[in-house]
């Protein structure tokens, strides 16, 4: 019984010792995580940037081309938006 004791210690301080690596484990995983993380999140924005800088530039590009003032804009836009909700809008019979 007494020889149990010592390995019972013995096991309960090599479990103890497992778990403080696998905290300093997961303390060094998560700042990894977090850069890589980081790092995604810039790719991505980047690539999201990129098309709409293009963008903008066609539309400048053609706002130079075909220049309409704000108000014509604003006309066409309205009427497209009037037909395509008219082209919805049920059909009543009378």
């Amino acid at each position: 019984m007494n020889s149990s004791l010592p390995e019972k210690e013995k096991l309960l301080s090599m479990l103890t010792e497992i778990y403080d690596q696998l905290e300093e484990l997961e303390i060094v995983l998560e700042a990894s995580f977090l850069d890589l993380r980081i790092q995604m999140n810039n790719e991505e924005l980047n690539k999201l940037s990129a098309p709409v800088q293009r963008l903008s530039k066609l539309e400048k590009k053609l706002d130079r081309i075909n220049p309409t003032s704000n108000e014509e804009q604003s006309n066409s836009v309205t009427k497209a938006l009037k037909l395509e909700m008219g082209f919805w809008l049920p059909i009543e019979y009378e």
